[in-house]
């Protein structure tokens, strides 16, 4: 009888040791406990327990795989900053310091071809903000009844050439200005988003955008994220 539970232990330990190897073969680490640090020293303002269906506020992602984040849609840009910046791809559980937040709702008019695209993160900031251009170009988040015209929030999308045509990529062209969004800056973490002449020839990559569904573990209020 004892052979046979020194036999079983052995067997076990093995076992064991085999799992644990596959693992780390794999790559497979423990996702750590979720937190909302930074959002909750801002915002404690949660309407719901369950964060609504992600694909209904997906994330505007730049060419260079960056995100498009307004006021609280990144850990990078804080409460009551209205600008728009691009900033980090960070995925929910890939960071400790850092999160995931919910993105953009866009909502258009059938008939002009023109989109809104709304923040959701802004619940916090006294109401429901729009993607804008102002006629000195700066985009900013803005509420509609501050415009001097719903131009401002109006945005058309265009393909890019044929080699530039996949994943989804679209120019984003203002109705009010006629120019193209875009991407400024160099190699830093947060750079600004502004509008500039379209080049649909797509020399300036800074113009290229897409919508991603696939973020996981993003958070919608301060504790309560999504799977």
């Amino acid at each position: 009888m004892g052979s046979y539970y020194h036999c079983l232990s052995l067997c076990l330990l093995l076992v064991l040791v085999t799992t644990t190897s596959i693992d780390h073969a794999h790559g497979a680490t423990p996702v750590p406990h979720l937190k909302s640090v930074r959002l909750c020293n801002q915002c404690s303002k949660c309407d719901s327990s369950k964060c609504p269906p992600s694909e209904a506020y997906p994330h505007m992602t730049a060419f260079d795989n960056t995100l498009i984040a307004g006021a609280l849609q990144s850990d990078y840009v804080d409460l009551h900053d209205k600008g728009v910046y691009s900033v980090p791809n960070i995925k929910g559980g890939q960071s400790t310091k850092y999160n995931a937040y919910f993105g953009w709702k866009s909502t258009s008019g059938s008939a002009s071809g023109y989109h809104r695209f709304s923040n959701y993160m802004d619940k916090c900031s006294g109401g429901q903000t729009y993607l804008t251009v102002d006629k000195h170009d700066k985009v900013s988040l803005r509420s509609l009844k501050s415009l001097e015209s719903l131009a401002d929030a109006d945005w058309k999308s265009y393909s890019p050439p044929k080699k530039l045509n996949h994943h989804e990529f679209r120019f984003w062209v203002s109705r009010s200005t006629g120019k193209c969004l875009t991407v400024f800056g160099g190699k830093t973490k947060k750079r600004t988003v502004g509008v500039a002449d379209c080049k649909f020839n797509g020399s300036n990559r800074g113009q290229l955008f897409a919508f991603r569904f696939h973020y996981h573990q993003a958070f919608c209020c301060c504790g309560v994220h999504n799977e």
